[in-house]
C-alpha cells in the first residue's frame, strides 16, 4: 500500500463525485459562490449536500443555496481507501434523534470495506432522508413473519389498466416494492436486450442457500431498462423470487448522461452499484444483482460481495476489463 496509489484512488473518486454531485460537492460546509471545484482537496474533507432527487438536476447545474441543506461531511483517514481505518462521516443541518443519528453514522462506518464509499454514503443519506418508508430494513434485519404469496401471485395482470403490467414480490419479508411496466414496452421487440448472466456466487460464511447472480446488458434509453427488468421479473421464476434484485444503470442520450439506481429493499446496495459504474467509467449499461438470502446475516460484507458480483458481470458482458479481484 503506497501513497501514490492512495492519491490516485482518491483523485479518481473525487472526479466521480464531481460528476455525480456537481455543485453539491464542496470543500466547506457553506461554500461561497466564488468557490470552484478545483479547490476541493483529494485529502478532504469532502462535503456532499443531500437533496431530493427532484431537485438534483437543478442543483448540479447551479450554485443553489447551501444554507440549511442537509450535508454529509467525509473526513478521510490517512490510508483511505486502501486501509482498514474507515473515513469518518458527519451530518450537518439534519434534525434527528441523537441516538438514531449515532446509529446511522455507525451504519455508514460499517459499510466501509476497503473500497471507495463517497457515493455509497451520499446515496444512503439521500435514501434515509427522503425515502417514504425508510423505517423498513432489508432481509438482513427483518424477521420471517410475513405471509408469502403463491407461485402464481408474483404477477398482477390487472384488468383495470391493460396498459400497465405490475410485478408483485413473492413475499413482503424483504421490503421489495411493486414495479409497474408499460405493456407497450414489454411487447415491443425493438427494445429487446441480450442479457448476460454470471455463474452463481456463494459468499463465504453465508447460509447454504445464499446465492448472488449478476445480470448485465447494454441500454441506451429508459425503455431498454424497462424491457430488461420486466424480462427478468416476469420470465425468470427464480429471479422473480429473489430476496432482492438491486440494480443501477447509466446511459447517454442526446449528449446527456442519465443514471439511477434502486436497492430493491437491500438498503445501500443500489448506491454501491451506482458507485461501481461511476468509478469504472462505464456507460450504456444496466447491471442487476439478484440475491437469495441464505438465512445468515452477512453484515457490511454483503456490499463487497454485491459489488464484486456486479463487476464480474461487467467483465463478462465486455463492459470492463478483467482487472478485479474478489
Amino acid at each position: 500500500m503506497g501513497k501514490e496509489e492512495v492519491h490516485s484512488r482518491r483523485s479518481e473518486e473525487l472526479e466521480a463525485l464531481r460528476a455525480y454531485y456537481g455543485n453539491d460537492l464542496s470543500s466547506t460546509l457553506a461554500p461561497s459562490p466564488a468557490d470552484t471545484e478545483n479547490e476541493i482537496s483529494r485529502d478532504g474533507p469532502w462535503f456532499l449536500r443531500i437533496r431530493n432527487r427532484s431537485d438534483d438536476n437543478e442543483s448540479k447545474e447551479s450554485n443553489s443555496s447551501s444554507l440549511g441543506t442537509p450535508t454529509l461531511e467525509i473526513r478521510l483517514s490517512a490510508s483511505y481507501p486502501l486501509g482498514d481505518e474507515p473515513p469518518t462521516p458527519m451530518l450537518h443541518n439534519i434534525m434527528m434523534n441523537p441516538q438514531l443519528k449515532q446509529d446511522f453514522l455507525q451504519e455508514l462506518t460499517d459499510m466501509y470495506d476497503g473500497f471507495e464509499v463517497g457515493i455509497l454514503w451520499g446515496e444512503r443519506c439521500r435514501e434515509e432522508l427522503f425515502s417514504s418508508d425508510f423505517t423498513n430494513d432489508s432481509g438482513e434485519k427483518n424477521e420471517n413473519n410475513d405471509t408469502a404469496l403463491s407461485d402464481n401471485d408474483n404477477v398482477d395482470d390487472s384488468q383495470d389498466d391493460a396498459s400497465v403490467r405490475t410485478f408483485i414480490p413473492s413475499t413482503k419479508k424483504f421490503s421489495q416494492p411493486m414495479r409497474h411496466f408499460p405493456t407497450t414496452v414489454i411487447e415491443d421487440q425493438s427494445y429487446r436486450r441480450d442479457i448476460v448472466r454470471t455463474p452463481p456466487f456463494h459468499p463465504p460464511k453465508s447460509g447454504p442457500s445464499e446465492i448472488m447472480i449478476a445480470h448485465v446488458c447494454s441500454v441506451h434509453c429508459k425503455e431498454h431498462v424497462q424491457w430488461a427488468l420486466a424480462e427478468l421479473l416476469f420470465n425468470d421464476k427464480k429471479v422473480a423470487r429473489a430476496s432482492h434484485n438491486m440494480f443501477a444503470y447509466r446511459y447517454t442520450i442526446d449528449g446527456i448522461l442519465v443514471s439511477d439506481n434502486d436497492d430493491d429493499g437491500e438498503k445501500g446496495s443500489g448506491a454501491k452499484l451506482a458507485s461501481l459504474l461511476q468509478l469504472s467509467r462505464v456507460e450504456n449499461v444496466l447491471v442487476v444483482v439478484s440475491r437469495w438470502f441464505g438465512g445468515i446475516h452477512l453484515g457490511p460484507a454483503r456490499f463487497k460481495h454485491i459489488a464484486s458480483v456486479a463487476r464480474d458481470g461487467l467483465v463478462l458482458g465486455g463492459f470492463l476489463k478483467d482487472c478485479s479481484e474478489r
